[in-house]
């Protein structure tokens, strides 16, 4: 009995750290700066992976040429963007403030990850008990 006891937590342990470790939000490892987007040419939103060009200014003074993962916006409109940070050395992708993932979302998925372990966890040790009250 002791020793089912011992294999039985194991194995529930096992899993809950599994399915912990599965929903868990893994970091891109990327950080993203503010920045003004002015937009040079717009891409027509018909086409698959269409994308605005956009002239960027950063906020330290510098200035490049980007791509919006976006499509549709009006030629010379001033839009707020973030940019990765640091900058790659190839092309650079903008995407409009506040659509990236945000840290509350991040929280909430860590949240919701722990409580599935732990909701995994007790009904192994519910199942479990129920099964040595039948036996």
């Amino acid at each position: 009995m002791g020793r089912d006891a011992v294999w039985v937590g194991g194995v529930v342990l096992a899993l809950a750290a599994g399915a912990g470790w599965l929903l868990w939000p893994h970091s891109g490892g990327t950080d993203y700066r503010l920045a003004l987007g002015t937009v040079v040419r717009s891409a027509d939103c018909g086409a698959p992976g269409a994308r605005d060009a956009l002239r960027i200014e950063l906020l330290d003074g510098r200035a490049l040429n980007a791509a919006l993962d976006g499509c549709g916006n009006r030629k010379g409109e001033v839009l707020s963007v973030e940019v990765p940070d640091p900058l790659p050395g190839d092309q650079v992708l903008a995407r409009l403030v506040g659509t990236g993932a945000s840290a509350a979302n991040a929280t909430a998925q860590r949240l919701a990850a722990v409580a599935v372990a732990v909701a995994g966890i007790a009904g192994a040790l519910l199942a479990w008990r129920l099964r040595q009250v039948r036996s």
